[in-house]
């Protein structure tokens, strides 16, 4: 199911979105990073050219996985900084 038909994306929280260059779904994912943006939602959006579709499963072997891991560490990260840990 793709989020892509919605009429209205502006309630959806901020999104980190990576994509390969090689993966027959990028277009569909800037497609969506630009709709997000579209209706003023927070995208920081990856590209990695010569990679393929799942290559974000491969960190031990690709370094443009180990950076994309990166990327969405330090996203995880900026997102609960500052939040009140109560448990």
């Amino acid at each position: 199911m793709s989020p892509l038909p919605a009429d209205d994306l502006s309630g959806l929280p901020p999104a980190h979105i990576v994509t390969a260059g090689c993966d027959p779904l990028r277009d569909e994912c800037h497609a969506y990073a630009n709709a997000l943006r579209t209706s003023g939602v927070p995208v920081d959006e990856r590209d990695f050219p010569g990679m393929f579709h799942g290559f974000f499963g491969f960190p031990e072997l690709l370094d443009y996985a180990r950076r994309a891991h990166a990327n969405v560490a330090e996203v995880i990260v900026s997102t609960v900084r500052d939040r009140k840990n109560d448990g």
